[in-house]
């Protein structure tokens, strides 16, 4: 039993390991081929330009014909083989450089010091090139690029620290390449990036973690895997994804297991049988479009949905949840039902709403259609009916009461008998309700009397052109703030610092003051102390004369001689001839 247990494990380990060795070989192989069919196109691209006198040179110092004071350099379209490193040391003599493209070249390969001193680079183009690998240290010194463009090139590997340092990038485009997956943390430092365009490539799988999605400044405007080989929905964690593309796909479930925080979903054209919504519950425009659809899950939570397109499925596989879901979005703006093989049959009850504006039922078996089916829609402002089998529109005498706000409806390609269909233009005529159908676009005896010219097509309120444009708009408004901002914020910062600069000074020089005025104070307390010492000292010397004047006088007498008698006399002091005087 034992033994029996070892031969399992052993067996088991080796279709792992044949298992992992023939996924390996199948994306080198797939590599491979991407690598060969795509040089094949940049060599006939690059046939155009054969004639430049740079054709396979080395790009030098003196093909660089700088000027004084330039900041662009155009040295695309010249067929150049490959950048001497001298390169770097000449541009970084004086120069400061912001544009640099070099697009339409035949470069291969990229060393670490072609870009060494480009310091004040901000948009470089390496589109169009044959450039196969970026490696950690190609992009090392370009710390204030904000655009890199490497797309149609033949790159199969990026190594896992090559953006480390490009703190300030916000749009890497890497379309038209043979990329098969991405590293773990490959734009961990890249907190401003907005744009990541992948698609083109040969990507099967990514990782989750690509971003720090704590410390990003803003959300990814656009994140484009269309054009891949996904059989998976990829789960990307950033803090938003305005705009994710995973279009053009091989996937077959659309479900992830953790929250999605996407504004805008495009997963058309893909083999989608089973789409799990309930991790989308924020997105607000939803393209399921050319799928397998035969569950739809989640709908109901999407409270902010405004634009959904489920085209060329099968309705009817899921009309249960699409009844339920739709009267429960408060958003939806627009819906689109185009080719879903809808007829009169699956259509009572499907449609209520009490915010769609715009609806598309165009390319459906609709023959006859009763008004009275799309009568909850009390909103709508447009609906398309084109390039159906409609013979009769059932109740359309009360088309202007079921809908007192809709503005236009399309009629064109169908099978309308002339006479009916002139009652339906005389009746349209007398209401608010226009129509650029031609009123010729009918049959007689079953044959078409012309081809109408359709003038109007669909276009709903809100598509991914205005979902993009407003997003474009609100990224710059964006970044312009945050531009306002920091500059702002730096101005009163260095104003701040100015301020308690010059406030420093004002004190130290007050300080200084203050110390000048305490010591002529000081000196002057000194002199008054020195002289007013000095006063007394007089005084009392001046008091000390006259004590002693005063005590010599008391004391001295004056003797008297007479001659006569020959005898002095007794002495008196002057105070006693004084006093006698008196």
């Amino acid at each position: 039993m034992h033994c029996i247990r070892l031969c399992s494990t052993w067996m088991h380990s080796w279709v792992k390991l044949l298992l992992v060795l023939a996924i390996w070989f199948y994306l080198n192989v797939d590599a491979d081929e991407c690598i060969a069919s795509k040089t094949d196109r940049h060599r006939t691209i690059m046939e155009a330009y054969r004639s430049s006198h740079n054709w396979n040179a080395i790009l030098t110092e003196d093909s660089l014909n700088l000027h004084e004071n330039q900041t662009d350099l155009d040295l695309s379209k010249q067929g150049f083989h490959e950048v001497h490193w001298h390169l770097s040391s000449i541009v970084g003599e004086g120069y400061d450089i912001y544009e640099l493209d070099m697009s339409y070249n035949n470069i291969e390969v990229l060393n670490e010091l072609t870009f060494l001193k480009f310091y004040s680079l901000e948009m470089l183009n390496l589109s169009y090139n044959r450039i196969m690998v970026i490696n950690n240290l190609t992009f090392g010194s370009l710390i204030r690029l904000m655009e890199l463009d490497l797309s149609f090139n033949l790159i199969h590997t990026i190594e896992k620290e090559a953006f480390n340092r490009m703190y300030a990038l916000e749009s890497l485009n890497l379309r038209e390449n043979c990329l098969i997956t991405l590293n773990e943390h490959q734009f961990h430092f890249n907190d401003h990036l907005s744009s990541l365009l992948l698609n083109h490539n040969q990507i099967g799988f990514l990782p989750s973690v690509l971003f720090d999605s704590l410390a990003m400044v803003e959300e990814l405007f656009e994140v484009d895997l269309s054009y891949n080989n996904f059989h998976r929905m990829p789960y990307i964690e950033a803090k938003e994804i305005g705009l994710l593309k995973v279009d053009y796909n091989q996937i077959n479930i659309l479900s992830v297991n953790r929250t999605y925080n996407v504004r805008a979903l495009e997963a058309h054209h893909n083999n989608i049988h089973d789409a799990d919504l309930f991790q989308f519950s924020s997105a607000e425009h939803v393209d399921l479009s050319h799928n397998q659809l035969d569950n739809i899950a989640g709908l109901h939570e999407m409270t902010r949905l405004e634009y959904l397109d489920l085209s060329s499925n099968n309705i009817s596989r899921f009309d249960y949840n699409l009844k339920y879901s739709i009267r429960n979005i408060p958003t939806l703006a627009t819906l689109r039902l185009q080719n879903c093989s809808l007829t009169e049959n699956n259509m009572d009850g499907l449609l209520i709403s009490e915010s769609i504006l715009n609806l598309d039922l165009s390319q459906n078996n609709f023959v006859r259609l009763n008004i009275s089916h799309l009568a909850k829609l009390k909103t709508l402002q447009y609906v398309s009916l084109n390039f159906n089998y409609l013979q009769e529109l059932i109740d359309y005498e009360h088309m202007a009461h079921h809908f007192p706000h809709l503005e236009l409806i399309s009629l064109s390609f169908n099978r309308w008998n002339c006479s009916y269909f002139d009652n339906i233009i005389s009746y349209l005529n007398k209401t608010h309700i226009q129509t650029t159908t031609d009123p010729r676009d009918c049959y007689i005896n079953g044959t078409h009397i012309t081809d109408s010219d359709i003038t109007d097509s669909f276009e709903p309120e809100y598509t991914l052109n205005q979902v993009k444009r407003d997003m474009n708009l609100v990224k710059n408004l964006g970044r312009s703030m945050t531009y306002f901002m920091y500059a702002l914020y730096y101005n009163m910062h260095g104003l701040s610092n100015h301020t308690h600069f010059l406030l420093k000074q004002n004190d130290q020089k007050m300080a200084a003051m203050s110390a000048e005025i305490g010591h002529l104070v000081g000196m002057v307390a000194f002199m008054v102390t020195i002289f007013g010492a000095a006063m007394v000292l007089a005084v009392a010397y001046g008091l000390h004369i006259l004590y002693k004047r005063w005590q010599m006088n008391r004391s001295v007498k004056v003797v008297t001689y007479n001659k006569r008698a020959n005898e002095f006399s007794n002495g008196v002091t002057v105070n006693e001839v004084m006093s006698d005087n008196i």
